[in-house]
């Protein structure tokens, strides 16, 4: 099996650029608006703490998305999982771009966004099942993950608004 074809890459791409984020959010926040439109960036929330309580969910996911792949051979989960987290990484470009500055998490964006595509590219060779469960899966992956992104940006702000005391 080579790299590309491996079940946990996704987990391993997911912290690294994660890593970036949870480091360089708070100070970033103290000099830059973290707001795009009426869409403010990493959920509102000013603090590692609480933003770790989040990736850690989210990498959960990942693994437990990996896991069952693994165990079931089923690499459609696992490219259904790494198109939202592709459209995160892209998502920071745009950021980037738009503020015309460095935002938290475009480095790693950057590094990632080729090494993701050819992870791609090589779990949809090893897919070989019919269009509608592609359909299906991706679908409801993308769903799973927009729902739960609403859930844990909600959670991580109450949990920081609970540490910080702030009302």
């Amino acid at each position: 099996m080579s790299f590309f074809s491996s079940y946990w890459v996704l987990p391993l791409l997911f912290m690294f650029h994660d890593f970036e984020e949870l480091v360089l959010v708070p100070s970033w926040l103290l000099n830059h608006d973290s707001y795009i439109g009426k869409k403010q960036l990493f959920g509102g929330v000013h603090h590692s703490d609480a933003l770790a309580i989040g990736i850690w969910e989210e990498f959960c996911i990942y693994l437990l998305l990996s896991t069952v792949a693994h165990l079931i051979n089923y690499p459609l989960l696992v490219v259904a999982a790494t198109l939202p987290y592709l459209f995160h990484l892209i998502a920071h470009c745009i950021f980037s771009i738009i503020k015309h500055a460095y935002v938290p998490g475009i480095v790693t964006s950057i590094i990632e966004i080729p090494i993701t595509i050819l992870y791609l590219l090589a779990l949809i060779k090893l897919t070989h099942i019919a269009i509608w469960q592609w359909l299906v899966v991706i679908i409801a992956v993308f769903v799973a993950f927009a729902v739960n992104l609403q859930f844990i940006h909600t959670i991580m702000s109450r949990i920081e608004d609970d540490m910080y005391c702030r009302q």
